[in-house]
C-alpha cells in the first residue's frame, strides 16, 4: 500500500520583493526531502534549483520564453 502526502506552504511577500526572494524562504521552512517541488515559471531560477536539490528533493518547474535557450533545448 502506497502512502501520499501534500504539503502547502505560504509567506508573505514583502514589498518590494517578489516571489524569486520568497521561494528560497518558504523552502528552508519546510523539510522537503524526498518531495516533488512545483513551482511556476516566475520560480524556475537556478538558486532555487539549487536549493531544492540541495535539499534532496525534486523538482517540476513551468518553463516559458524567460528562460529562451532552455526552452529551446526542449
Amino acid at each position: 500500500m502506497q502512502s501520499f502526502h501534500l504539503t502547502l506552504g505560504q509567506i508573505k511577500v514583502e514589498d518590494p520583493s517578489n516571489e524569486i526572494t520568497a521561494i528560497p524562504a518558504l523552502l528552508e521552512l519546510i523539510d522537503i526531502q524526498g518531495a516533488i517541488i512545483t513551482i511556476d515559471a516566475m520560480g524556475t531560477q537556478t538558486e532555487i534549483v539549487g536549493l531544492i536539490r540541495e535539499k534532496k528533493a525534486d523538482y517540476v518547474l513551468a518553463l516559458k520564453t524567460n528562460h529562451p535557450l532552455l526552452l529551446k533545448l526542449m
